[in-house]
């Protein structure tokens, strides 16, 4: 991974508390790096003393993947608005002015629709989180989706347990949801997953039009159509190349 994320920052807004009462849990929220998805960013607790917490954990330092959906920029820095099929989140990252051509052209290539990975620091501005990067780069390997949903989750889970955030308050993207059976516990919703899976070793996944083919007097172009939103919705699928190819978070 980049490095360098833990870097200093000139941005006012995270100035300050660098070293209080809390110094037994604040330190370790600065200085850990938490794979997390935009469903746990939008439902992250902020405390009265500005600190995030998710899964009962202070977290400051982020990483997540997500897709450009729009790009603001101004002279000192640009906005990115991104989402990752759970949600979505605003992304600033200030404009180094001494900056390489390179580095310009980097930035420029970062356009909507691209994938990227963000390293960045949690933000509080008017009581909506978002995130200042300090690193971005856009995704070559759509495997690296699948990869940092697993990370993700696996964080979420080993948390869950030391704090007890599991049952009942579970705020992660990956939810079975009640009277889940041996699977999603919608046979419509297994059919579509299992029909991803058989398509998981190409890069851009199963597309729509082959779920639907499959599924040809079983289910209805709609029904499919929808299953397949509400499945990306609870995290069990992502898009790939574009918004006709899909691939399962489920087949590892």
């Amino acid at each position: 991974m980049d490095g360098g994320f833990l870097g200093g920052n000139n941005d006012s807004s995270f100035s300050g508390g660098g070293s209080g009462s809390s110094s037994s849990r604040r330190p370790m929220g600065e200085q850990t790096l938490r794979p997390v998805t935009m469903k746990q960013l939008a439902n992250c607790e902020i405390t009265q003393e500005g600190t995030f917490r998710i899964d009962n954990a202070d977290v400051t330092q982020v990483t997540f993947i997500a897709a450009i959906r729009r790009v603001t920029e101004l002279s000192t820095n640009v906005s990115y608005t991104v989402e990752d099929g759970t949600g979505q989140i605003e992304v600033r990252r200030w404009i180094d002015q001494t900056e390489t051509a390179e580095d310009a052209q980097k930035r420029r290539d970062l356009v909507e629709d691209v994938y990227i990975r963000v390293f960045g620091r949690l933000n509080n501005f008017n009581n909506r989180v978002n995130v200042v990067a300090h690193n971005i780069r856009p995704i070559k390997d759509f495997n690296e989706i699948t990869y940092h949903l697993i990370e993700a989750t696996l964080t979420h889970a080993q948390f869950g347990n030391h704090n007890g955030a599991g049952n009942g308050s579970d705020a992660m993207v990956i939810d079975q949801g009640s009277g889940a059976s041996t699977a999603l516990g919608n046979a419509l919703h297994d059919k579509i997953i299992n029909i991803m899976k058989e398509y998981h070793e190409l890069e851009e996944g199963a597309s729509v039009h082959q779920i639907i083919s499959r599924l040809n007097g079983i289910a209805s172009e709609k029904d499919v159509r929808e299953g397949i939103d509400y499945l990306q919705n609870e995290g069990h699928c992502y898009i790939t190349i574009d918004d006709d190819h899909v691939k399962s978070t489920e087949a590892f």
